[in-house]
Parts: structure tokens; sequence; C-alpha cells
């Protein structure tokens, strides 16, 4: 029996040793290695799963602007939201080039989030592709800070009309039509001579709060002709078939501001220096003092912003001031001038 099972096992490690040599004479190796690992060896652990490429992340979409520049004059006024009935918060000049980024309905929205402007006041067109933006307006708006009337400018007639040429501008902007002569005769005209003082100055001459003092095509610098306070103005303003808000001195710039805002223009008395100037004073007729300038003027505001003031000036034409020069001119009567309503 041990000697039976002694052959057995002689027999078997024969077997083995012939196959190996067969296997390494024929080149097999994989197999030999596959025979030696079923002889008594454990299987070798199958390599780790190479791990996959991580996906690249999709970029945002680039945004899409488009161009224009301002076409209305004098300027378009820059609202809160795309509705013409959205507080005004700046003016953007005629010529100016802008960059927008979004449209909605008949307004364009600034690139650089100062607001939207009428798509009638600009030129450019949105860019195919880019949806219009659905808009709703929020509980709570902010105050405007800026407006602009369409009120074309009109040039005085006579040397010393600027204040019926300012009030003519003035009631335009309320869809009444009026011009100089007219309005002439409803404030009034002194044409009288004014007394002259030791030093040359005036002594005596008529009453500006009353009616317009001298000759309307006279000359102030060689006391030919002088012009006409708020109250005849406003006079004449609400003859003409005007409302009159506010008339006379102490009406502070802020008021004038908040009343072109609302669509009201206002004629307001400055100097033609456009800086503060000092007063000298007559006597009237009546003996009333009447403190006045040379450089007296009178403008039409149509137009504010943060920083300026839009004036139609009857002697030099539309333009911008910046609001301190505006007010240091508008400080010499007093903050003096007719809003209409």
């Amino acid at each position: 029996m041990k000697s039976g099972m002694r052959k057995c096992q002689g027999w078997r490690l024969s077997a083995v040793l012939f196959l190996s040599i067969w296997l390494g004479v024929t080149g097999c190796g994989s197999a030999a290695a596959a025979a030696a690992a079923r002889v008594g060896a454990s299987p070798a652990s199958p390599p780790p799963p190479s791990a996959s490429p991580s996906a690249s992340p999709t970029p945002a979409p680039a945004p899409v602007d488009f161009s224009g520049s301002v076409t209305a004059q004098p300027g378009a006024v820059v609202r809160f939201g795309p509705a013409p009935d959205m507080p005004g918060l700046d003016v953007d000049l005629a010529g100016r080039a802008e960059v927008f980024d979004e449209w909605s309905g008949d307004w364009f929205r600034l690139a650089d989030g100062r607001g939207w402007v009428a798509r009638a006041s600009v030129s450019g067109s949105p860019p195919a592709g880019l949806a219009e933006l659905p808009w709703t307006p929020p509980a709570s708006v902010p105050s405007p800070t800026a407006g602009l009337l369409n009120i074309a400018l009109h040039l005085q007639e006579q040397r010393a009309t600027c204040e019926v040429a300012a009030l003519q501008m003035a009631l335009a902007g309320v869809g009444i039509t009026a011009n100089e002569r007219a309005l002439l005769a409803l404030t009034g005209v002194d044409g009288r001579a004014p007394v002259a003082d030791a030093g040359g100055g005036i002594a005596r001459w008529g009453d500006p709060n009353a009616a317009f003092v001298g000759d309307p095509n006279g000359n102030p610098v060689d006391h030919t002709g002088y012009g006409v306070y708020a109250a005849p103005i406003a006079r004449a303003a609400k003859a003409s078939g005007a409302v009159v808000s506010a008339a006379g001195p102490g009406i502070a710039p802020a008021a004038i501001y908040a009343a072109v805002m609302s669509g009201h223009p206002a004629v307001t008395w400055v100097t033609n220096t456009y800086r503060a100037e000092p007063l000298e004073t007559w006597r009237a007729w009546d003996g009333a003092v009447v403190s006045y300038t040379l450089r007296e003027h009178a403008v039409t505001v149509i137009g504010v912003t943060p920083s300026q003031v839009l004036l139609n000036d009857p002697w030099y034409g539309q333009r911008w001031h910046a609001r301190s020069e505006f007010e240091a001119a508008y400080s010499t009567f007093g903050d003096m001038a007719v809003v209409l309503g």
C-alpha cells in the first residue's frame, strides 16, 4: 500500500516536470505561469481600472452687447426702468457713444448700469438672438435726479427783452404760443429815461417790479433800457393762459430742479457773466427802492442732471452750465424765478 502510493506520487511529479519542459520549449510562457499559479500559488489581483478623464466645465455664454449713439437733441433722459414714467436719473448728451446689454420693449439698458434710454433717442439695434428682457417695476423706486424738456430755443428779438423771450420759451413748453410784442404789452412798458446821480450812475428810474423799464431795444450799459422782474412776467404768463406755480424771489434752486424734473419750465433771473454780482439801488418814481445790476439777465431752465443745468439762453443760445455756476448767478437776485405749472 505504501509502496503503491510512492509510485503514484512519482508518476505525478514526472508528469508535472514533463509538462513544464514542454511548455518552456514551445515558448508558452504565459501558459507556464498559469500552470505554476495553479500549483499552490494564489492568483494575482487584477489591475485597478483606469480613471476616466474629468469633464471640462461648460463655459458661461459671453455677454452680448451692442453699441449706439445718442441722437436726440439736446440729449436723452436715462431712466430707472424701461418706461416713460420711471424716474429720470441722468441725461446723455447728443452725440455720446454708448454700449447696451439688454432691451425691453422700446428701451435699451446701458451696459454701465446707469439705467435705460428710449430706443427712439439712440441709434443702434439689438443683435439677432438677444432675447428681450422681461422687466417688472420694483415695489419702490428712487427719487428723480434728472429731467429734460423739449423746448426749442428762441433768441431775443430786441437788445433788452431777455425776460419776455425767456417767458415765450417757457410758455411754448406748456403748449402756449406767444410772441415778444404781445408779452411786452402784458407786462407794460415804462419808457421814461432815468435820472443820473452826480457820479453818472442811476438815481431814479422806473420799477421793474411793476413794468418793463426803459426802451426794449435799449442798452443797460448806457442806461437806455433795463428790463423787468418776476411779478410782471408772472402776470403776463397768467394772462396768456398759463398756470404759475411759483413767482418771485426766494425760490430755491432745488425747487427749480424739481419743477423741471416734473415737466415744468422756469424763467430764472441770473447775470450775463454767470457768477454772483453785487447789486446797487435806484429810487423808482413812486419812491420804492430797486436793487439792480447792469448785468441782469433772464433764461429758461429746461434740463437738469445731478451736476449740470441746461438753459435756453435767449442771448447766448442753448448751453449746459455746472449747477454751481448757475446757482451763483441765480443768487444775485435772491433766487428770483417764475415757474409754470
